[in-house]
């Protein structure tokens, strides 16, 4: 697994929970306002034993959040093996995405306890600010997979004023409510 850090404890990163932080490097989009745009290259190799270790002598947290860069970018065999082993310690797990893999989160949804993924802003606009072409749709297909689970998850815009203005917002409203997402958190 390619990470760039952990980060023992936080307090705002998993809702209601105190929980670690894994950050994982590489992300397929270039979004310009990314706060973790070292992630985007740099990373260090590690299997799993190596984080479950370093997560498992930490006694204050009651949670895992796997952010990144983009978590679901890491072989999906080897995420599920990290997300096993971390409820098996008794922890909860949260996944930080940019929903760009659908399949690979189809895959982890029952896995999980709660998803947190980004809707950067209006679809005609969502190539534009990540790079990538049908982002957009992958993000959608991502939102549908959620809905249709019925994990506990919020989907969230980061609020950038060059990028996202408030006819944007009120737009995703409507999209995300159409499709039947409960919680959206700016």
């Amino acid at each position: 697994m390619l990470i760039g850090g952990i980060l023992d404890i936080s307090t705002i990163d998993y809702p209601g929970k105190l929980c670690s932080v894994i950050f994982f490097a590489g992300c397929p989009f270039r979004c310009p306002y990314c706060q973790n745009h070292r992630l985007l290259e740099d990373g260090v190799s590690v299997d799993v034993n190596y984080i479950v270790d370093k997560i498992r002598k930490n006694y204050l947290v009651d949670g895992v959040c796997l952010t990144g860069g983009e978590p679901l970018m890491q072989e999906i065999n080897e995420l599920i093996d990290l997300i096993e082993k971390l409820r098996e310690l008794g922890f909860s797990v949260k996944v930080d995405t940019n929903g760009y893999y659908p399949d690979k989160l189809a895959k982890i949804v029952d896995y999980v306890d709660y998803v947190a993924i980004d809707v950067k802003t209006v679809p005609e606009k969502y190539s534009k600010v990540t790079g990538k072409k049908n982002s957009a749709e992958r993000v959608l297909e991502s939102l549908k997979i959620l809905v249709e689970s019925g994990i506990t998850f919020e989907a969230r815009t980061t609020v950038v004023p060059t990028i996202v203005d408030e006819k944007d917002i009120i737009e995703i409203a409507k999209m995300l409510a159409s499709i039947g997402v409960k919680k959206y958190v700016l």
